[in-house]
């Protein structure tokens, strides 16, 4: 026999808890996840020369005669099969206030798309995105609808982002991810007015196609060090 009283644990005092030391012990606080990191500044550079080009194409659309070979519709593809109309009307806008509307999804998510996810997303899959969108939207439009402006294709880069952050994003749970996801689409890229002359099924489209596109080729991409 000894001296040494043993130390009181949980059990010993008449069911009141009596806290432990590793009651303590703090989780070691993991790192941060791919997409915590900012992206550099130089890769905005390849979204900013295509928005120049949306500049160009504009401008001649409105000043110059040749903009009248920049438009989409159905008689001029399938009729007259003037197919690079697919790409010049990706490019093309009535005027800058439809030009400039664009340009903050366009250039926001073609330098992240670029930083993260590298050319195979900014620009290969969202110009493709940008294609498929046209194609399909003037498909259902009378023949003489013109269609104009990346709208399309800026709505397909954002689902597109969003497919990636939902892999990718291991900060957060999965439900997490997807709830912040539908939040983000659904506030920022709904509609909360009806303007006749917006093509909001070239929006639906250019949407569906990003995520379709997206769930496509994420066996092939992986996260870059955007720095």
């Amino acid at each position: 026999m000894t001296d040494r009283e043993d130390p009181i644990k949980p059990e010993d005092t008449d069911g009141e808890y009596v806290p432990d030391p590793e009651d303590f012990i703090l989780e070691p606080r993991r790192p941060p996840g791919p997409l915590a990191r900012f992206p550099s500044p130089r890769h905005v550079i390849p979204a900013l020369a295509l928005f120049l080009l949306f500049y160009l194409a504009t401008a001649v659309y409105n000043m110059y005669p040749e903009g009248d070979t920049l438009w989409l519709s159905g008689e001029a593809l399938f009729t007259r099969h003037e197919y690079w109309r697919l790409l010049t009307s990706l490019f093309t806008h009535k005027d800058m206030r439809h030009l400039m509307a664009n340009a903050l999804i366009f250039i926001g998510f073609g330098w992240t798309l670029r930083a993260y996810f590298g050319l195979i997303a900014f620009p290969a899959a969202s110009l493709a995105i940008g294609l498929i969108t046209n194609l399909i939207t003037i498909y259902f439009y009378p023949p003489g609808v013109r269609l104009i402006g990346a709208s399309g294709m800026a709505y397909g880069m954002a689902s597109l982002w969003l497919v990636f952050y939902i892999r990718h994003d291991t900060d957060h749970r999965v439900p997490v991810r997807i709830f912040r996801a539908a939040g983000f689409a659904l506030i920022m890229l709904f509609p909360t007015t009806f303007n006749p002359q917006v093509s909001y099924l070239a929006h639906g489209v250019g949407f569906a196609t990003g995520i379709l596109l997206g769930l496509a080729i994420l066996p092939l991409v992986s996260v870059r060090d955007p720095a």
